[in-house]
């Protein structure tokens, strides 16, 4: 459910082999949603994860949706699908005419002063990085997908949050 929380109901998760019990992890109830979460010890993994990037304020649905589904991605390890959301959403939020190439929509962002100062090279990675994603069969590492969530909530926030906060 995303929210900071601490469980305290559990189960132990063991392997029985022949020779052994060894323990693999976790299973405990989240208190607010009452849905499972797993904690694997050897590999300090959870599932499902916690969706990675700040939450914006002020988003209009459809980027909202897309958003947060970018990040539910990333929290299932779905990083080459958050790769895709990321781009689209740079695409959508760039307002531009519709069927251009991507490379006019980061022009585009651009010229009417989105992108803070030394981010171009971010959207042009978040670019790149999406157009392989879209075309090809690669897939995409956590580290690089947490880089790309990152850049694109700062650029949400920077659009959508900070200046309906001021109006509010």
């Amino acid at each position: 459910c995303g929210q900071n929380i601490a469980p305290h109901i559990g189960y132990y998760l063991y392997a029985d082999t022949i020779s052994s019990k060894k323990d693999v992890g976790y299973v405990y109830q989240c208190p607010l949603c009452k849905n499972p979460i797993i904690f694997f010890i050897d590999t300090k993994e959870t599932i499902p994860g916690a969706p990675y990037g700040r939450e914006i304020k002020n988003l209009p649905d459809n980027i909202q949706t897309l958003y947060n589904e970018c990040r539910t991605c990333y929290a299932n390890q779905c990083y080459t699908s958050a790769q895709m959301i990321a781009r689209t959403l740079l695409m959508h939020i760039a307002g531009a005419e519709e069927g251009l190439p991507f490379a006019r929509y980061v022009t585009y962002l651009d010229e009417k002063g989105y992108i803070p100062p030394n981010g171009k090279k971010w959207v042009d990675y978040i670019r790149t990085s999406g157009n392989v994603a879209n075309h090809e069969i690669v897939i995409k590492e956590r580290e690089e997908t947490q880089k790309v969530i990152t850049f694109l909530s700062t650029l949400l926030l920077v659009i959508y949050e900070l200046p309906n906060s001021l109006e509010a």
